[in-house]
């Protein structure tokens, strides 16, 4: 038996509007990864990998205490050195993650769709939504916030002659600018809830673990506010640590779905009609 005129203008026009959702993501696929936006998101990742990389080199080889505090240097230097410190360890995190986005970029795959079959497209987005997004805002503001309220407990003084100003802004600014940067050069689907959230929480309590172990051998806590602060107060600091790292998790997430909604309104609408 045929088909009625109208289940033939309904799949007509079924047909059409798949038709029309692919225009546009071609469309929006155009834009996004050829011409003066491809060169722009290139840049950003070339130049934050080159920025960190040489952060890296310089905070490690070049950033040094003065001799008079050289026994206490060597003390801490033998339990962690620079590695203990969460600024140090996200700036490592900075190059790795703008390295692979830089790798992408040349031969991975950065096009708006459903689904990634580019190994290094997927790492690139489970780095940045468990790791590099949440840990760079959690180290800019809680940095910036307990630097307003008292510098000594979290940056001295005595540290500005040592300290040089930009690389300052580098480890404890621009890592969150950056970040932000990328967000708005750089389409992705984050992951689900669970496997996000389960690598953002695991790294922050790897790195408390971290520092009671510099602590236990050492003698000494890592932040100078970790020693003036009462016990029970310590812990609800460490537990606020890790609550603001997840708080700026869900932060990442939703900033990525206002900033893509479009595109992400195309890929389910594109969905829906070929389901």
């Amino acid at each position: 038996m045929g088909k009625s005129r109208k289940q033939v203008r309904e799949f007509n026009a079924a047909k059409e509007a798949v038709e029309a959702t692919k225009v546009q993501l071609d469309t929006c696929n155009d834009a996004y990864t050829s011409g003066a936006f491809k060169y722009l998101r290139f840049l950003v990742h070339l130049l934050a990998a080159a920025q960190f990389s040489y952060g890296i080199y310089f905070h490690y080889f070049r950033v040094h205490w003065p001799t008079d505090l050289l026994d206490e240097d060597e003390l801490k230097a033998r339990w962690g050195g620079k590695f203990k410190y969460l600024t140090f360890l996200d700036v490592i995190l900075q190059a790795i993650y703008h390295s692979l986005a830089l790798l992408n970029d040349l031969f991975g795959d950065n096009k708006v769709s459903g689904a990634s079959k580019s190994m290094l497209r997927s790492a690139r987005d489970y780095v940045f939504a468990a790791f590099a997004f949440p840990v760079a805002h959690n180290v800019c503001l809680s940095f910036w916030v307990i630097y307003a309220w008292d510098r000594e407990l979290i940056f001295p003084s005595a540290l500005d002659a040592i300290f040089p100003s930009w690389l300052n802004h580098v480890v404890h600014t621009n890592v969150a600018l950056l970040a932000i940067m990328d967000l708005f050069t750089c389409f992705r689907r984050y992951p689900s809830r669970l496997a996000g959230i389960t690598g953002n929480v695991s790294f922050i309590l790897l790195y408390i673990i971290w520092l009671h172990i510099v602590r236990y051998f050492s003698g000494e806590w890592v932040y100078p506010i970790l020693e003036v602060l009462p016990v029970y107060l310590r812990y609800v600091f460490l537990a606020l640590l890790v609550g603001f790292n997840l708080v700026c998790y869900l932060l990442g997430e939703f900033a990525n779905k206002v900033v893509w909604g479009p595109e992400f309104k195309l890929l389910n609408q594109q969905k829906l009609k070929q389901g």
